[in-house]
């Protein structure tokens, strides 16, 4: 029996799992199209995989390249040519071809973590924000905002939901560049498992988020900065082994019952940093958990330098707010849908999710766009084989990792400790009457 090509292996691979995710999501149904449309949902969630997979400098360049990988991948569909036709039905029908895709990627997250779905009892997440510039045109800075440091470019805010177990993103929102973190993640925490526990830096720390988190059951363990009052029943005194209780009560919020919390100190290196948690219990959130919680969180940021240099999408290139956004949210659909095929391939090899490498799975999707329609390639792996060898090397950093001094290095002084204030007699007696109305 004849050896089927790899060119023809890539787009069976990329065509079945397009179907797949497209079946199982229901586009066809939540997006019910006319007879004469030529952007269905099933060929949008193909173009949008490919575009952010591609490494064109320009979207028509990617464009251009993409049409004739569709036609192969559609027999007999020949795309449309223009690529504004693409980014006005893609920035019309973006959101709810994400939220249709995210409960798949989720359902199959969590069965492809198995016994890292849980850490010390509990589903972690972290949460962090970042900003993408995008073109200083007129209609974007109108619409997305110019956002944090003088001079800059219009933005798109954008915040992560990282599963620490398999440091795979779980979910995300976005919006213009004013937007805030908190209030992302107060959407994101609604849809959250139950048994969740969310950690992030201090940027997150605030009463009304603290409130509504615990509300909704959610735990959470925060850092706490210099720019924070806490009220405790003792000051002065070093913080016990399993943590302070103390009260979150800002003036502005005196008419409503205190947000109590645990306050947690902990040695990092040569500094102290601080950490606060509505897990009461100590049983149910030890120190040592928290500090190992904590110090997994820099997986976040590993996932946004992945996004930015490893798929070289710092900038979006599109020109009005609503296809900024649509950029945006197709090229972190693509990347998240990248890493959740990329671990079912590592699950079957019995490899830890955590070793996956963003550089050679992303390695492995543009030599399947390079070389679909070339001729000859029969010993290369196929698609699905080159994501199940995505794994980063086992190199071992024997000296510690110093950038050298360069101009533009950022010296930030290290974060404070947090100011706490001694609780008065009628503050306790007010808080507790509150604390016990409410």
């Amino acid at each position: 029996m004849a050896r089927r090509p790899v060119r023809v292996a890539y787009a069976l691979e990329l065509g079945d799992a397009i179907a797949d995710l497209s079946r199982s999501a229901g586009l066809s149904e939540a997006m019910p199209v006319h007879g004469n449309v030529q952007w269905t949902p099933e060929k949008l969630l193909a173009a949008c995989l490919l575009m952010s997979w591609h490494e064109g400098q320009t979207l028509n360049s990617r464009f251009e390249h993409v049409r004739e990988l569709l036609g192969a991948i559609f027999s007999g569909w020949k795309a449309p040519t223009s690529y504004t036709g693409y980014a006005t039905a893609l920035a019309g029908k973006v959101r709810l071809l994400v939220t249709r895709v995210r409960s798949v990627l989720q359902t199959r997250l969590q069965r492809l973590a198995g016994d890292r779905w849980r850490i010390a009892g509990w589903v972690v997440f972290a949460a962090d924000g970042s900003r993408f510039e995008s073109p200083r045109t007129q209609a974007n800075e109108k619409g997305l905002g110019c956002a944090g440091k003088k001079r800059t470019a219009p933005q798109i805010f954008h915040t992560t939901l990282l599963h620490l177990g398999t440091n795979s993103i779980w979910d995300f929102r976005c919006g213009p560049g004013t937007d805030s973190e908190r209030r992302h993640l107060e959407h994101m925490a609604a849809d959250l498992p139950p048994g969740s526990l969310v950690t992030a830096d201090g940027g997150f720390l605030g009463y009304e988020l603290c409130q509504k988190l615990t509300a909704q059951g959610i735990a959470f363990l925060l850092r706490v900065g210099g720019n924070i009052t806490l009220l405790a029943e003792q000051t002065g005194s070093r913080i016990q082994q399993d943590g302070e209780r103390i009260w979150l009560w800002p003036q502005g919020h005196s008419a409503a019952p205190p947000c109590v919390l645990r306050l947690l100190r902990l040695k990092r290196s040569s500094r102290e940093i601080y950490l606060v948690t509505n897990v009461l219990e100590p049983s149910r959130l030890t120190p040592t958990q928290a500090a190992e919680i904590y110090r997994r969180r820099w997986g976040i940021e590993v996932t946004y330098r992945s996004v930015k240099q490893t798929l070289n999408r710092s900038t979006w290139l599109s020109r009005t707010p609503s296809t900024v956004l649509a950029e945006h949210q197709g090229t972190l659909l693509g990347f998240w849908i990248l890493q959740v095929i990329s671990l079912k391939e590592l699950s079957r090899q019995k490899i830890d999710p955590r070793a996956w490498s963003p550089a050679r799975a992303r390695d492995a999707c543009r030599r399947a766009l390079r070389h679909m329609f070339s001729s000859g390639a029969h010993r290369q792996l196929t698609w699905r084989q080159q994501l199940a060898q995505s794994v980063r090397d086992g190199y071992l950093r024997m000296r510690p990792k110093q950038a050298r001094a360069w101009p533009h290095k950022k010296h930030d002084p290290p974060i404070q400790s947090p100011r706490i204030v001694k609780l008065t007699l009628s503050q306790r007696e007010r808080g507790q009457r509150l604390l016990k109305a409410a």
